[in-house]
């Protein structure tokens, strides 16, 4: 079954109408979708993406967040469709991923790791060594 987490937070798929949405900035409403898919508080979410209760707050006001907040949702969507194709549309077993700290990240979950775009390089470099079955 296959899962696209795209729709399912109301963006485009990657592309060059999505890198125009993110670089206008990211609508508080697929934020919204996001923490609801992955079962988590708003206020949890935004701190694990280093988005402060302020700036969350000034995002849910204007509808949007700023570019650099926009660039890490981005990253979680990235991850977040990676992983649910990793489990073949099982979005719990995405979701369960996502969520668990790995010996991997130190003990970290790949969610907290997304924060930096080394972080979320990694966890999409995971995956796909997880799919072709190569650790390093």
């Amino acid at each position: 079954m296959k899962t696209d987490i795209w729709v399912t937070v109301n963006l485009p798929s990657p592309g060059i109408e999505l890198h125009d949405v993110v670089r206008r900035r990211m609508p508080f409403p697929s934020f919204q979708f996001l923490a609801e898919i992955l079962c988590i508080d708003e206020e949890l979410l935004g701190k694990h993406m280093g988005i402060s209760s302020e700036l969350l707050s000034n995002a849910m006001t204007e509808s949007f967040f700023s570019l650099y907040e926009s660039r890490r949702l981005y990253g979680l969507i990235v991850a977040l469709q990676a992983s649910c194709e990793l489990f073949e549309g099982d979005i719990q077993a995405a979701r369960a991923f996502l969520l668990s700290p790995l010996r991997y990240f130190n003990s970290k979950a790949p969610l907290e790791m997304l924060i930096t775009d080394e972080g979320a390089s990694a966890v999409i470099d995971l995956i796909g060594q997880l799919e072709h079955g190569v650790l390093t």
